[in-house]
This record gives structure tokens, C-alpha cells and sequence, in this order.
């Protein structure tokens, strides 16, 4: 058996999709590959899985693989696109332990949730503009975290969209952002362009400050505009999105999703008089329907205040 199987047979699966999907896309599962196998080294060593043959793995070793990313407490939606990437490298493979798995161990593959959630509340928006006036501005570790999840509320934006946004996409004049990355971009998507709220544009130009400083200091530079200081200066990746936002999460004592900010510029909005058609073209859904559905609606108060006299 090779010394690495796992990292050969991904490589070889990753060779045969590039150029089919979008090279954004495919640099992020090839990073997901690359942290998997690490993980499964360690499991490996554990004794906890049997191979790292994506041939051979076995119902067990990918039930404890699904185990141990659960125990780590990532995301519903990360564990699904680890447990969607293993699934397509060992079909690759021709073994179809995952689906086996998931067919004998009803509940271990997570379970999407349906219906609106609640959007990031005012109060917390306001914690977070609050800690941005607490840090030092002019220290990007602190910097970066705020500038960051300010910018995914006011913004709108999916993960991937701002993480990788490149400083070309950012209009300084207008204000305005561009997010070339999007849902489905090889198929459905549309790139579209953002306003930046003006209560944001000065941490926006305070970080775009440090963020230069910091570079100069390193003599590095990077296209993205929030990129990942590991010495390549990168896009992040989306892991590392959610390590940025627990610090924000830690300085203000309360969790939250980027769904949340997501969904509390939809509702911004469209509380401010945009149609839901408008909030959705901002949002970048294929339909209103979406956005109604999960992610913003019209206040109960506001309509019935709408309607009085009307009849």
C-alpha cells in the first residue's frame, strides 16, 4: 500500500475535476481534503480507523470519522460537505462505505433545518459596533475580527462570497463591493454588487489601513481582501472564517451565526421599504420565495399599521 493512499487517490480525484468546476471552488475542497486526511492520520494513529485507503475505509471508519467532526463541534453545514467530500472521493475509489454508513446509522448525517430563522438582533449589532470602538485600531489582530463579521451583516454576504472577494472587487469611490464567488456560480449564480452601509465605511477604511501596514511590515501582498496570514496570503478558508468570528463572539459573551448577520441585512432592508424582489437580488437568490421563506419577511406590526383605513 502507498505510504499516503488517502492524499494520492484525492489528488487523483481532484486532478480529474479541475476545469469543471469554478477554481475557487475547487481550491477549497482541495484544502478540505488536505485537513481531512490530517484528521484521519490522527484517528489512524488512535486506532479509531482502520486505513487511510479511500478504497478500503470501512462503514465503522467513516462513522468514526463523522463522530469525531461532530465531536469537534463544527457546523451542521461543514459536517455536511465533509461527509458529501468523503462520499465522492470513495465513490471515486469505488467503495461505498459512506452511503452504507448513513443507511445504517439513521441521524448521524445532519439534518437541514427548515423554516426562518430569527436574524442577528439589534442589540447584538450593537455590541459588535461597540467592541469596534473598545479595540485598538490599529492592531489588525483586533481589527480584522470586528471589520470582518461587520462586514458579513452589513453586506449580506454568503461565507465564501466576502472571503473570497479580491481588493479589485472593492469600490472605495461608490462604496460598493462586488462578489464575483457566488452560490451556484457555475450554473445558476450571477455575480451582483453590494452597497457598504456608510456606518460601516469607516471601519472598512480603518481596516483597509492596517491591513496595508501590515503587508508593508511583511513585505507581502495579497489580492484578497481579507486574506489568511500564513504566508501564502490566500483566501481564507471557511474554517478559518468561523476561528475569526468566535473572537468576536468571546469579546462580546454570545454566539451567532453568519446566517444570522445574513439574514439581519435581508430584514434591514426590507424593513427600510425594499421590496422583497430588491432584498433577494441583494441576497443573490434565484427567487423571493427564498428569501421569504428563510430569511426575511415583512413585519407583522408594520403591515397591520399599512392596512388600517385601507378597507
Amino acid at each position: 500500500m502507498a505510504r499516503y493512499p488517502f492524499n494520492e487517490k484525492a489528488t487523483e480525484y481532484m486532478d480529474a475535476r479541475r476545469g469543471c468546476i469554478a477554481e475557487s471552488s475547487w481550491r477549497v475542497q482541495d484544502r478540505r481534503y488536505r485537513r481531512m486526511e490530517r484528521e484521519l492520520i490522527m484517528l489512524n494513529r488512535e486506532g479509531k480507523v482502520s486505513t487511510l485507503s479511500p478504497t478500503k475505509m470501512t462503514v465503522a471508519d467513516v462513522k468514526a470519522f463523522i463522530l469525531y467532526r461532530k465531536g469537534q463541534e463544527v457546523s451542521g453545514s461543514d459536517l455536511s460537505h465533509d461527509i458529501s467530500a468523503l462520499d465522492q472521493l470513495l465513490q471515486f475509489s469505488g467503495n461505498t462505505a459512506v452511503q452504507n454508513c448513513l443507511q445504517l446509522n439513521p441521524g448521524l448525517k445532519p439534518v437541514t433545518r427548515q423554516g426562518r430563522l430569527k436574524p442577528l438582533s439589534e442589540k447584538t449589532y450593537r455590541r459588535i459596533m461597540q467592541r469596534w470602538e473598545e479595540i485598538d485600531q490599529s492592531d489588525i489582530y483586533q481589527v480584522r475580527p470586528v471589520a470582518m463579521v461587520l462586514m458579513y451583516i452589513g453586506t449580506g454576504a454568503r461565507n465564501k462570497e466576502l472571503r473570497l472577494a479580491k481588493m479589485e472587487d472593492l469600490d472605495t469611490d461608490q462604496w460598493m463591493i462586488h462578489f464575483e464567488h457566488v452560490k451556484g456560480e457555475d450554473s445558476y449564480g450571477e455575480p451582483r454588487d453590494v452597497p457598504i452601509p456608510t456606518e460601516l465605511v469607516p471601519v472598512l477604511k480603518q481596516y483597509l489601513i492596517v491591513r496595508d501596514a501590515w503587508l508593508l511590515c511583511h513585505r507581502a501582498s495579497s489580492e484578497y481582501l481579507f486574506f489568511a496570514m500564513d504566508g501564502e496570503y490566500s483566501f481564507l478558508s471557511g474554517n478559518s472564517v468561523r476561528t475569526i468570528k468566535a473572537k468576536v463572539e468571546v469579546a462580546i459573551g454570545e454566539r451567532f451565526e453568519l446566517r444570522d448577520c445574513r439574514r439581519a441585512c435581508g430584514q434591514f432592508y426590507l424593513d427600510k421599504g425594499l421590496t422583497i424582489e430588491e432584498v433577494a437580488r441583494l441576497l443573490g437568490h434565484f427567487t423571493s420565495k427564498t428569501t421569504e421563506t428563510y430569511y426575511c419577511r415583512k413585519n407583522n406590526a408594520d403591515v397591520a399599521r399599512k392596512a388600517k383605513g385601507v378597507w
